[in-house]
């Protein structure tokens, strides 16, 4: 067992395979907590690891945390943490093997998320230490490791969620590119990765930060991205750029959906469930080449006395069909089955008879359009719309698995009824 600071000149370790959660910015004084666990370690374990428990007490001046009171201010803590993190990293990239893959954990706090979302200040600093240390960052991925319920996370600043960041070496003959082509190779490779992220059952209020994951592998792989001025871009430019071009591939996507739910769509991000001029819906419906009378026909929209909105989920007909609606919309398709999961009295069986009417196209297409919702109401600070959407997202493996086992049970039991019939005994056919 060896200790050592990992933001000292070297490491000792070598080909080392690196799996670590690095201290946050200005998060708890770990150091200082470790004492009350020392000191009884120290006592029985001082013979075993002499090196280890030589000292008093833990080591606290090296801690990679900003704080003020050792720094003598708040500046001098964070170009502290902020340089001794950069040599920390560099260090474990010299020291590790390429043959695995290095992984980090970093955690946001949740008013970081509230205040600057993904473009924080902080993570756009970490992934820019991360580069400049020289590693390709192949993916990011949202793990769930606090509890709301914790007591230090009542009525306090607690972490909202952990990204686990997994980095490879990156190639010594990497090449410079353009900004220019930076976008393009986004808009080419984005698309096939979010759907496998999607299908890998990652929920729509962790997309955002599993896309950053591939985005940043195609920044990172170059040795720098340059502006038009030929300027490095920074990582904080990056990120924003990689959240444009995702909003842009949902929109693309959208023009998949038949007319009036594209038209529910453009409502829903503008008014919500919320009333507005009968004018407008005639104007926005008009771009589709539709009219009120066909979406108060198609079942989604209300108009009266000049005004016009949406239909609620819980003005939405319980005994609804697909196969019986006579002009069947995407846009039926998801509410009902957010409806029917949501309802008391429907749950995920109500769901499954839903799913199976729909067909596949109309299945996949309510899939789609759950996480496009749940992405507008994040834009809109709709936080309970957002939770139905995540939750209907979420959902959607155990509604495939559901099926799955619906139709084997049903095929089990028309092979069961043909052979009662004595169809598939010898003879059957005279």
């Amino acid at each position: 067992m060896i200790q050592q600071d990992a933001a000292g000149d070297t490491l000792l370790v070598k080909r080392a395979v690196v799996a670590t959660d690095p201290p946050y910015y200005d998060n708890i004084g770990y150091a200082d907590l470790s004492d009350f666990f020392y000191v009884w370690h120290r006592r029985t374990l001082r013979d075993t690891w002499p090196d280890l428990y030589r000292r008093v007490l833990v080591p606290k001046d090296e801690e990679l945390v900003a704080t003020p009171y050792r720094h003598g201010g708040k500046h001098a803590a964070e170009q502290f943490f902020m340089e001794g993190m950069g040599q920390a990293l560099r260090n474990m990239h010299d020291a590790s093997t390429g043959d695995f893959p290095v992984t980090l954990y970093y955690a946001f706090k949740q008013a970081e998320i509230a205040k600057e979302g993904l473009t924080s200040a902080g993570w756009a600093t970490f992934l820019q230490g991360l580069f400049d240390a020289g590693y390709v960052v192949g993916g990011t991925w949202p793990i769930k490791t606090e509890s709301s319920g914790r007591s230090i996370g009542q009525r306090s600043n607690a972490l909202a969620s952990s990204i686990v960041l997994v980095c490879r070496k990156r190639p010594r003959d990497a090449e410079a590119i353009t900004r220019r082509e930076f976008v393009a190779r986004l808009r080419a490779r984005l698309p096939d990765a979010l759907k496998r992220i999607r299908e890998g059952g990652v929920g729509p209020v962790d997309m955002a930060q599993a896309s950053i994951g591939p985005g940043m592998g195609i920044f990172t792989m170059a040795s720098s991205v340059l502006e038009p001025d030929d300027t490095p871009m920074s990582v904080r430019a990056a990120i924003a750029l990689i959240n444009q071009v995702r909003d842009e591939i949902s929109g693309e996507e959208a023009s998949g959906y038949d007319r009036e739910t594209r038209f529910c769509i453009d409502w829903f991000e503008a008014f919500g469930t919320d009333a507005g001029g009968a004018g407008d819906a005639i104007t926005m419906a008009q771009a589709y080449d539709i009219g009120i009378d066909d979406l108060q026909t198609a079942g989604v929209l209300s108009a009266h006395a000049g005004k016009a909105r949406l239909l609620r989920r819980n003005e939405l007909p319980d005994d609804w069909s697909p196969r019986a609606d006579k002009r069947l919309t995407d846009w039926e398709c998801a509410q009902h089955l957010a409806r029917v999961i949501e309802s008391p009295g429907g749950g995920m069986d109500a769901a499954v008879r839903l799913y199976s009417e729909m067909g596949a196209e109309r299945g996949e297409a309510a899939r789609m359009l759950a996480y496009r919702l749940y992405d507008i109401c994040e834009r809109k600070n709709r936080a309970g719309e957002a939770q139905v959407w995540n939750t209907l997202a979420q959902e959607w493996p155990a509604l495939d698995a559901a099926l799955v086992r619906v139709e084997e049970e049903s095929q089990r039991r028309l092979a069961e009824s043909q052979g009662n019939l004595g169809f598939g005994l010898p003879g059957w056919e005279e």
